[in-house]
This record gives C-alpha cells, sequence and structure tokens, in this order.
C-alpha cells in the first residue's frame, strides 16, 4: 500500500536523517491501517495474521477499550523481520506519523544489528501465516473444541524456555568415548573358583541371569535427562507421549516463544533507543510553588496554559546546564536553559538562546489558581528532656535511671544509655528554666488572621533572637493597635506597647514565639533585605494570600497620582509580590532606586483590580485608592506583553515538566513551553516549530511513569543519555573511578566525544540484564531518584525500604533476569523409575504463586500423562508439589 505524497516525503526524509546518524536498518514498508485493522494487529502482537484461537478476540477487546475510552494510545508497532513492516494509525496527525517513523528506523537498526536478535527468524511474517494454516488444518481434522484445549494447556507453560540457549552453549560436548547406557553389558564378573570346579560354579545359566541383571540395573542409572534442562517445551516435544499435531502445535508455540524472547529481553535498551531554573515560581492548585518543588516531589499538580488548566503528567531535571536569563522593562525575570521556549506577542515560540533585547514576550495574568484548602500547621513548643522523661521512654522507675546516672549497673543499660546521653546533651545547651518558658498558643492551620498578623511583621516588624523579641514598629496608631490586638488573639501573648519619639513600638517577649516564626521560615535580626513571602502564604487559598498583601501594603505602599507604590529592600521580595499579583489579574512594573530599595508600582486598570481583589485595611489609604480610581473614568486597556530588555548567560540545574494536552505552563509571569534516536531525530532535524507543543505532549506520554511501575521508555532514554554524557565527557575508566573528589568529579569534562560510537556498541552487544548491570552507576540513581518500597502489612501502606545503589541494582536484576519468571528446571523424566517427571524451581527469594503454580503443574501433566512433580520452598521450606491427576495434588514436607 503506497503512502499519500506529504506522508511519503516525510518518511524519505526521515530515513535520510537517520542513515546520516550512521543507523543501519533493513528496508521499512510503512502501511497505513484504520484505528480497527491497529487494534487487530496489536491484539495479533503485531502480525496480520495469527493462528485460530480464543485468546485473540479477548486481546483485541482489551485494546479496543482501551482505545475508545481514551486509557491507552497506539504510539508505534513495528514487526522484526525482513523488510520491517510498521503501521501508521490514519487518524493521526502529520506530527504523530513522524514520530512513528523516526522511532521504527531506531527500532529497526536494533533488530538487525543488536546480536540478541540475530537467531530471530527474519522471515517471520511468512512463519506465521504458515503456522496459521497448520493449525486450521489440525482444526478441520480433529475439532476446534480439541485443537483449542491443547493450544490452552501449551501457552501456559509458552515461557518455560532456555532464553540464552541460541547464544551459548550450556554443556560441552560428550566425550565420544563415553559410556553408552543403552551398550548391552557382554561380560559379567565370575565367581572365583578353581578351573576344574568352574563349569559348576558359574553355569552359562547364572551368568546370563547376572548379565541380565546388570543391563537392567545399567539402564535404571542412567540419567534422564542426562543433565538438568531449562527449556522444558523442547523436553515435551522430544519426550511426552503426543500425537503428531500435537507436538507440531507445541513446537509452533515454542518456536514464537523464542522469537519474541529478544523483544522482552531487550525492552528497556530497545525502547530507549526544555526547562526553567529552579526558583521559579509556578501557579498551581496546590499553591504557588517552586518549579524545583514540583520536579523533585513529582507532583501531579494542576498548572494554567494561559487558557485553562492542565494536569502534570512528567517531570525532568537536568543538573549543570547553560541558561539564559532574560528581564523585561517591567522588571519580569526568567532563566532556563538555552532551549527553553517562550511565547511571544504574536503567538509563536523562541528558544532563550534566540531572543534579543527588543524582542516583545506575551505575559500572562488572572489565572485565579490558588491552593483550594487552608495550610494545616503541626508546630509545638519544643521542651528539654526530664530524667522523668528519660524513664518513661525507657519504659522503668525514675529511680532506677537515677542510679544508673550516679553509677550503678542495671539490666536495663542499653535502653537507658542512649536516652540519658540526649538528657546530658540537652542539659548542657538548654536552661533549667527552658520548660518554665511562658507558653503561648499555636494556630492550627494558616488562615486570614495569621496571613494579616505576617504581612503585618514582614512590612514593619522585626524578630530579634538576641533579645528575644517580636517587634513592630509604625507611626500609624492604626496598625499598631491591629498588630497588638491580632497577635494578642492568635497567641495568648500581652503586648509592650510604647511611644520611641515620633513612632510607636508594638513588642511580645517570647522565645517560643520566635521558634514559631523561624519555623515558617521567617528570617531573624538584621534581615530587610532578606525577607520573602513565606512559603506558608504561598500554598494557601486565596483569601489568604489577599489577606497577606493588604497588610503587607498597608505598612509598605502608597497611593499617589501615579497610583499605587510598593517598596521593599528585598529583591526577592519584589519578585515574588509582582508574580503574586499576576494570578490576581493585576500587572505591575518593577524597578530598583538609586537607594538601592526596590519599588512595585501599580497603575491604570490595575489599581481598580487591586481595590476588587485585595484592597487596603487603612481607612486613609482606602480613601485615596478610591479616589484615584473616580479620578480615571476610563483606564487604557492593559496589554500583557512586555520588551526584552537584557539578557545574561550563566550555568544552572534546570527543571522542567510536561504539561497533558497543550504542553505549556505559566510561571514566573510568562508562558512557558515545555527517546534517545527518534527524540533526536524529531527535535533536531524534522520538527517544525508549530509542530513542537504537540509532540513535547505525546513524547512526555510515552516516557511518563505511573507510581509503582517501571516505565522501560523513561529508564532507557534516561540511561542512554547518561551513557553518551559520560563517554563525550570522559566520565569513566580507572582515572575517574578513583577520584574521591566529588565536586571535580562532577564537573569533570575531558571533551573526549565518545557518546555516540559508545552507543552504537551497546545497541550491538547488550540486552536488558547487562545494559543495566554494566551501566548502571550510582550518580545515575541518585540523579533519577530511584529507590526500593516494599509493602508494610503493618502499616497498610508502601514504603521505601532503601535507597542503596547495590540493593537497587540487584532488584532490577532480579525484575529483569529470566524476565522476572520464575526458574524452572527438568532434572528427572524418569523418577522413581515410574516415568515420572521431576521440576526444580531455581528459588531466588520469592515463592510461587501457589494457585498458578498447581494450575500449570496440571496442565503439564495433562502434556506427560504421568505424575508430575516440583521441588521448591513455601514460606522458607522445602516443599515438593505433585500432581497424580487433576483431582489429586499432594504437597510434601522435604
Amino acid at each position: 500500500m503506497s503512502l499519500p505524497t506529504e506522508l511519503e516525503q516525510a518518511r524519505k526524509e526521515i530515513e535520510a536523517i537517520a542513515k546520516d546518524y550512521g543507523l543501519d536498518f533493513f528496508p521499512v514498508v510503512f502501511e497505513l491501517v484504520s484505528y480497527k485493522q491497529m487494534n487487530q494487529m496489536a491484539a495479533y502482537t503485531g502480525f496480520p495474521i495469527r493462528y485460530p484461537h480464543w485468546r485473540w478476540g479477548m486481546e483485541y477487546e482489551r485494546v479496543r477499550k482501551g482505545y475508545t475510552y481514551g486509557l491507552q494510545i497506539i504510539h508505534e508497532m513495528v514487526i522484526n523481520n525482513n523488510p520491517c513492516y510498521a503501521y501508521l494509525l490514519s487518524s493521526n496527525t502529520m506530527l504523530e506519523h513522524k514520530m512513528v517513523m523516526a522511532h521504527v528506523y531506531a527500532h529497526a537498526d536494533f533488530f538487525k544489528n543488536n546480536q540478541w536478535f540475530a537467531h530471530t527468524n527474519r522471515k517471520m511474517l511468512d512463519e506465521m501465516a504458515n503456522h496459521s494454516v497448520r493449525i486450521q488444518r489440525y482444526i478441520e481434522r480433529y475439532g476446534e473444541e480439541r485443537v483449542e484445549s491443547f493450544i490452552d494447556i501449551c501457552l501456559s507453560i509458552e515461557d518455560m524456555i532456555d532464553y540464552h540457549a541460541l547464544h551459548v552453549k550450556r554443556y560441552p560436548p560428550e566425550e565420544e568415548n563415553s559410556e553408552d547406557p543403552e551398550a548391552p553389558v557382554l561380560t559379567v564378573p565370575k565367581l572365583p573358583s578353581k578351573s576344574y570346579l568352574d563349569k559348576w560354579v558359574n553355569p552359562p545359566e547364572f551368568l546370563e541371569e547376572l548379565r541380565k541383571i546388570r543391563q537392567r540395573k545399567k539402564q535404571e542409572r542412567r540419567k534422564f535427562p542426562p543433565r538438568p534442562e531449562k527449556d522444558l517445551l523442547l523436553f515435551l516435544i522430544q519426550n511426552a507421549p503426543l500425537e503428531e499435531w500435537q507436538r507440531d502445535i507445541l513446537a509452533i508455540i515454542r518456536e514464537e516463544s523464542y522469537y519474541f524472547a529478544p523483544q522482552a529481553m531487550t525492552k528497556i535498551l530497545n525502547e530507549g533507543w526544555a526547562c526553567v531554573t529552579a526558583e521559579t515560581l509556578v501557579f498551581t492548585d496546590k499553591g504557588v510553588l517552586p518549579m524545583r518543588e514540583i520536579v523533585n516531589g513529582k507532583m501531579e499538580v494542576q498548572v494554567h496554559d494561559g487558557k485553562e488548566c492542565r494536569l502534570i503528567c512528567d517531570w525532568a531535571r537536568f543538573p549543570k546546564r547553560k541558561t539564559v536569563h532574560i528581564r523585561t522593562k517591567k522588571g519580569f525575570e526568567l532563566e532556563g536553559s538555552q532551549t527553553h521556549r517562550i511565547m511571544m506577542t504574536d503567538g509563536s515560540w523562541k528558544q532563550l538562546s534566540e531572543v534579543s533585547v527588543g524582542d516583545k514576550v506575551k505575559l500572562v495574568g488572572g489565572q485565579n489558581l490558588w491552593a483550594k484548602s487552608y495550610f494545616t500547621l503541626n508546630w509545638q513548643s519544643s521542651k528539654r528532656t526530664t530524667l522523668k522523661h528519660v524513664a518513661e521512654l525507657v519504659g522503668v522507675n525514675l529511680s532506677t535511671v537515677i542510679r544508673y546516672r550516679k553509677g550503678r549497673n542495671s539490666i536495663y543499660a542499653e535502653r537507658i544509655e542512649p536516652a540519658l546521653a540526649n538528657y546530658e546533651r540537652e542539659r548542657l545547651q538548654l536552661s533549667l528554666m527552658f520548660n518554665r518558658r511562658q507558653k503561648i498558643l499555636v494556630p492550627k492551620k494558616v488562615d486570614e488572621r495569621l496571613a494579616t498578623f505576617l504581612g503585618y511583621l514582614l512590612g514593619d516588624g522585626h524578630i530579634s533572637e538576641a533579645k528575644r523579641v517580636v517587634g513592630f514598629t509604625n507611626s500609624n496608631w492604626e496598625l499598631v493597635q491591629l498588630f497588638a490586638e491580632l497577635g494578642k488573639l492568635l497567641f495568648g501573648i500581652e503586648p509592650k506597647i510604647y511611644r520611641d519619639e515620633n513612632r510607636w513600638r508594638v513588642n511580645f517577649y517570647s522565645q517560643h514565639l520566635i521558634d514559631f516564626f523561624k519555623h515558617l521560615g521567617l528570617p531573624t535580626g538584621k534581615a530587610a533585605r532578606w525577607k520573602t513571602v513565606p512559603s506558608v502564604i504561598l500554598l494557601s487559598p486565596k483569601p489568604v494570600v489577599s489577606s497577606f498583601l493588604r497588610s503587607l501594603f498597608d505598612c509598605d505602599s502608597c497611593v499617589s497620582d501615579n497610583g499605587i507604590t510598593f517598596s521593599t529592600s528585598s529583591e526577592k521580595m519584589g519578585k515574588t509580590v509582582q508574580v503574586l499579583l499576576t494570578n490576581f489579574g493585576i500587572l505591575s512594573s518593577r524597578q530598583r532606586c538609586q537607594d538601592g530599595c526596590w519599588q512595585v508600582r501599580i497603575f491604570g486598570s490595575s489599581v481598580a483590580t487591586f481595590e476588587k481583589e485585595i484592597g487596603f485595611g487603612l481607612k486613609q489609604k482606602r480613601e485615596k485608592l478610591s479616589q484615584y480610581i473616580r479620578r480615571h473614568r476610563w483606564f487604557k486597556a492593559e496589554k500583557w506583553e512586555d520588551e526584552i530588555v537584557a539578557i545574561k548567560h550563566g550555568l544552572a540545574d534546570v527543571y522542567d515538566i510536561t504539561v497533558t494536552t497543550t504542553h505549556r505552563y505559566a510561571a514566573g509571569g510568562f508562558i512557558n513551553h515545555n527517546s534517545f534516536w527518534h527524540s533526536k531525530i524529531m527535535t533536531e532535524k524534522v520538527l517544525k516549530d508549530s509542530e513542537l507543543i504537540d509532540y513535547a505532549d505525546r513524547h512526555a506520554s510515552v516516557t511518563a511513569s505511573a507510581p509503582g511501575t517501571l516505565n522501560p521508555y523513561k529508564l532507557g532514554l534516561e540511561l542512554l543519555r547518561d551513557i553518551k554524557e559520560r563517554w563525550d565527557k570522559g566520565r569513566f575508566g580507572k582515572e575517574y573511578e578513583e577520584c574521591d573528589d566529588l565536586a571535580l568529579k562532577e564537573s569533570w569534562d575531558k571533551n573526549l566525544g565518545l557518546g555516540t560510537a559508545k552507543l552504537f556498541e551497546v545497541r550491538r552487544i547488550h540486552n536488558d540484564v547487562t545494559f543495566i548491570d554494566t551501566f548502571l552507576t550510582e550518580e545515575f540513581i541518585r540523579k533519577q531518584k530511584l529507590f526500593v518500597y516494599e509493602f508494610n502489612r503493618y502499616t497498610g501502606a508502601y514504603e521505601i525500604t532503601s535507597r542503596n545503589f547495590e540493593t537497587i541494582k540487584q532488584k532490577l536484576l532480579f525484575l529483569l533476569t529470566n524476565l522476572g519468571r520464575p526458574i524452572i528446571w527438568v532434572t528427572d523424566g524418569n523418577y522413581r523409575n515410574r516415568n515420572e517427571l521431576y521440576l526444580w524451581h531455581q528459588h531466588e527469594g520469592v515463592d510461587l504463586r501457589w494457585d498458578f503454580a498447581v494450575e500449570t503443574l496440571k496442565n503439564i501433566h495433562a502434556l506427560w500423562k504421568r505424575p508430575v512433580h516440583l521441588e521448591t520452598i513455601k514460606g522458607g521450606r522445602k516443599i515438593r508439589l505433585s500432581v497424580y491427576d487433576k483431582d489429586r495434588i499432594q504437597e510434601e514436607l522435604l
């Protein structure tokens, strides 16, 4: 089937690019199919025809429903054949067709050059059709129910093959002069006798009987099979009492299992075949969060794409990347990787490396996306440990602790010692009066009242640990009264209010209060230049944020003919306030004054928005704000756009998120744009600017990892990227491994440029197990934040059990070895000389699922037609599970 002209041109372009990169693949035949045809071939494991069996219909229904309900999308389908066949979904967009083509050429290169595919049938498309015809004939001859039931039995053991049999010689060839167990016994030892008595002592009849006995015992002693056999299917084909048609069907199942085995063994490696800096603020439905927290916590939150809310489905962090920092005329700033894209005023996208001074970017505001619930506080005032506390903690009498502290022995010494050591340490650090401090009320949540108090405190307040005081200084008596009354109401402490020349001071004396505010992240001492909006405010609902900004502006802003001006000594406070205002739909400008302070100015229609959304608490400022608005009967429409006035370059860790559908998100006041070979081909050569958003969205949906699952696309892609970076920078070999300087290793770069060559070597010789075993490093584990988790039956929750490199690596290798399936060996085909089959389970620390084991043994029994035994370990004990017939199952403790 020929492709449409546009699609054929894209195919030729991608094929040429793939060859330029050095990929070497079989010819690829693309076919355009409907979604029904795609579902059918997906059910048939990629082939257009398979042998008749009900499993294909069941699989078709699963795929069809998954597609219908939007639970899954078939991104690609390619057959390991010569030529390779690949399918394109006719309803896909041109971008999706390009993605599939790029990915298919990478797969075709892998099929052709990886040694684990070297022994697969390259004409499997024809062979599958042949299998279908043969089984159809058996159905016509022996009946559908009989043949289908036999196939059911065969499929239950289809994975009991030796996955490495085609690539290794398990046993050395037998010696030519080795004894043949079938060779007849020709001579037997005679009883000692005199020659003239020999015919009576060793009569011929006796010797013949003795020879027969020895012959029989020799045959009984022979090992069958001579060595443990891992390929159970082959053993059954050769030795089970099957009819010829049954033997042929079992051989078909085995052949197909060996064909698909390399694809399962190289899923991670085969499937493997833009961002902003950490502090960029992103509006989410969980509050205003720094990009670093979203990515590091892999938070599944909603963000705003400039038009509506979207869910984050993927996260990424890239250390030490070259960055571009831009600043606009209004003071908005953004730093991101050179390839990070932002939206321009005409709706187009530009990489940060491509923007110039004078370019105009689109700003975004009015999302009104806030946290939905109050932030809960769990802080408690600390207490100094007493000897009574030590006794209660250990579970002994106070007198026992006192005696032990004086040097007396105790049978509880091991329990008392660590608790007593903690007591002694606190005794040296904390005064005897520590537990007599004045208690305070502690708010249970960050509500509007606490937010108002924090706004006053960060506006005109201070926290002094040296004087143990939380203070507030202002010349406005109304503000002083509000701060004092609110503090007394919230914390239950009586403030001290006094006049200091032309201003008022309010002081709360409480170390517990200071500790509480330190817990909230407020700075102490002379910290005017380091103040910022507390994270508990950023994680709060809109009314709480409004209350905070209202009290903050009551302290540090003024209203004039030029609108509202907020002043602060802290650059970070100014930046954060400006970004927060955009979420209310308030556009502002930020600039530095000659005295070093920063001003955030609001004017025009945004002043009216400020009055509606935030407003002032002070009556005097409310009146001035109303006068400003009344004097302006109408406001000129604001343009949410700005001009870039400064650009500088740097180096920093960068973070990225993937947003569903549109793959864009609002952060820092801007609209931001968010697999190895197919990714490289698509992003560097094929994509048009207009296709980038959709590509990133679809690519991210493929690489996203659901909780508790291992995504082979993601793991393979990231590990291949890591290999390329390591060999490009020379981060391998004895010198690098023996380097103990972490800072030096982090900046290690010898500019070797060997990454691409190493990737081709990896592609040629590795499967998933060797890939992980050889290239997984402790640095990679840390970067990807991998860990091992298990279900805790006591707490009823999944818990992280280890972050240790060796533990994680062994867990991965365990999951991949033998494709994660039990390893079963045939050890005896003539057990107890009764023609019974004896199997041995190579226990690797995980017990068999018992109901599955029983049903599988029943099916093996149906093929062997004699009792079948399986030796395994169950609950730490050696067990033999025996199936004598379908209704007689026996377990025996060994």
